[in-house]
């Protein structure tokens, strides 16, 4: 027995019985003894009984029975013809004598009558019994035509004549028969007891040894049920210094629990200990409750319900059954005011329960820095418009989309004419404007499906994805005729005026990736501006002019 530190209590040793303490392997031998003797009576008895009951049996004295029938039936025919002979008799008497010695040696359905000992012993009156029967009939045979026929003919004094002279031999034989298997069956009777006898003696000293064994086993719990009675004694007294143990240790895991729950609700981290099946939470701390917008600390809170995004939610569950642990999983958490957390949890066993035990950091300002850095390196600071990387990334994307798919798409390469101009006349300044002002203008014509980017400079490209040169030519002069007629001003109040140049060119199948297709944009761009700028130009037609 141990205390509740896990180490053995003063005076009993670890895996040792208590003093007194019986022994269970000799009373496990004594019940294997036991029961070893019961079957061994059972079967003994059985035995014995099988015996007594074949003793038993009617058969065991059938050689005798059956040829002292056949002598004493046979000896009848004889007598009654010997008076049929002597007209004492009728034929007709004889006749159901025969009938009835027939009968007594008909053996159909019951097996043979004479037994292999009898045959072995007296071959010749066993040949005897079995020619019987054939003469039997033939005398019966000849009877009974006769048997009808009032009187005693000469046929039937014949016939009986014959039964006298077979039949007295017959007799003589069968008396020495009788007395043999007298003989026999005496021998096997005397065998039969001995027999009986000695099982019988087997039996007796089974069932003493039983008695024997019974006695030392009751002996033996006596002695067992005194010991465990001064073990129960000794095993209530230590089991009163373990309560006061138990006591003492369970304080003191109060103490620390209150200390730790303490440490939890003061601490910045987001903790709750929560049932997996019920959802019944045994710890949630101060910051998460406030967190969650509740007043109080709930009784169930199932942790897939703090995740504000389902795909994440999905992620932090499998992960969590399948590994029973997730480590710093980035998640948004709340339903009404969601905010970025640093995800932690452990799937742990409490009170005999699966629980869930998550604990977060609020990381929202490290988020939000994270979308601004992120912003600014995928964003053109003067136009708002995606940069030359982010663009080149993107259109990588739906161009490999829309090939894959069987889908037409279009590049458009726009860029302000005269931008040097005017820089020079009116200041870097005017050209910042220009350049947001042409970005606010393609923007307002292209469709939220449409990639546009600033590649540099005053150049811009658009990718439109679903169309063709065609419908990209007339979405290029809208745009065009747009920035026509957008009107602006100096900083000296000056109308500031500009157009732009736009090449256009669509998906073929030798444009293998993005920018083969720019570049052929690029040259109907520089086409455009070389026959005379504020155009569009399609890459077919470009490459058609001298």
């Amino acid at each position: 027995m141990q205390s509740p530190s896990g180490k053995p209590l003063p005076g009993l040793a670890a895996n040792a019985p208590l003093p007194g303490q019986p022994r269970q392997h000799a009373t496990y031998w004594l019940l294997a003894m036991v029961a070893a003797m019961a079957l061994a009576t059972a079967a003994t008895l059985w035995w014995t009984l099988r015996q007594t009951h074949v003793l038993a049996q009617p058969h065991q004295q059938n050689d005798l029975w059956y040829v002292s029938s056949v002598h004493n039936e046979l000896a009848r025919v004889s007598l009654l013809a010997r008076k049929v002979r002597a007209r004492e008799a009728s034929t007709q008497d004889l006749h159901e004598r025969l009938e009835v010695l027939l009968s007594t040696l008909d053996t159909s359905g019951r097996g043979p009558r004479v037994s292999t000992q009898l045959r072995d012993a007296l071959p010749e009156a066993a040949q005897d019994l079995d020619n019987l029967r054939p003469l039997v009939e033939h005398w019966s045979t000849k009877l009974a035509p006769l048997a009808t026929q009032n009187g005693n003919t000469k046929a039937a004094i014949a016939i009986t004549a014959d039964i006298v002279r077979q039949s007295d031999p017959l007799l003589d034989r069968l008396r020495k028969v009788v007395a043999t298997v007298h003989l026999f069956s005496a021998q096997e009777a005397n065998q039969a007891r001995q027999q009986l006898y000695q099982r019988f003696l087997v039996l007796s000293a089974v069932l003493g040894g039983l008695l024997l064994g019974t006695a030392l086993l009751t002996g033996k719990l006596v002695r067992d049920t005194r010991l465990a009675r001064a073990a129960s004694q000794q095993l209530a007294l230590a089991n009163r210094q373990l309560e006061v143990r138990v006591a003492s240790r369970t304080r003191k895991i109060e103490e620390g629990r209150a200390l730790l729950s303490f440490i939890l609700n003061t601490s910045p981290s987001d903790v709750v200990l929560a049932e997996v099946e019920s959802g019944r939470v045994h710890f949630i701390n101060r910051q998460l409750t406030e967190h969650l917008g509740l007043k109080a600390a709930p009784k169930t809170l199932f942790l897939p319900e703090l995740l504000h995004d389902p795909e994440t939610r999905e992620r932090f569950t499998q992960a969590l059954d399948r590994y029973g642990q997730v480590d710093a999983m980035e998640a948004l958490i709340g339903e009404h005011a969601p905010r970025w957390s640093s995800l932690s949890a452990r799937l742990i066993e409490v009170e005999g329960q699966l629980a869930h035990l998550l604990w977060g950091f609020d990381i929202s300002a490290h988020k939000a820095l994270e979308g601004q850095l992120r912003e600014l390196a995928t964003r053109d600071a003067l136009s708002g418009l995606l940069n030359r990387r982010a663009f080149l990334e993107r259109s990588t994307a739906l161009f490999d989309h829309c090939r894959r798919h069987g889908q037409p798409c279009a590049v458009l390469m726009i860029d302000i004419d005269h931008f040097k101009r005017i820089n020079d006349r009116h200041g870097h300044q005017m050209g910042d404007v220009a350049i947001r002002s042409c970005a606010q203008a393609i923007g307002n014509v292209l469709r939220d499906a449409d990639l546009l980017g600033r590649l540099g400079g005053e150049e811009f490209a658009a990718l439109l994805p679903h169309a063709t040169a065609d419908s990209a030519a007339v979405v290029a002069e809208r745009i065009r005729s747009a920035m026509a007629e957008m009107n602006l001003e100096s900083p000296q109040g000056q109308p500031l005026a500009f157009t732009i140049s736009i090449g256009v060119a669509e998906m073929a199948a030798h444009h293998a990736s993005i920018e083969p297709l720019l570049v052929d944009a690029d040259q109907a761009l520089y086409r455009a501006k070389a026959t005379g700028r504020n155009k569009v130009l399609a890459y077919e037609a470009a490459i058609g002019q001298p």
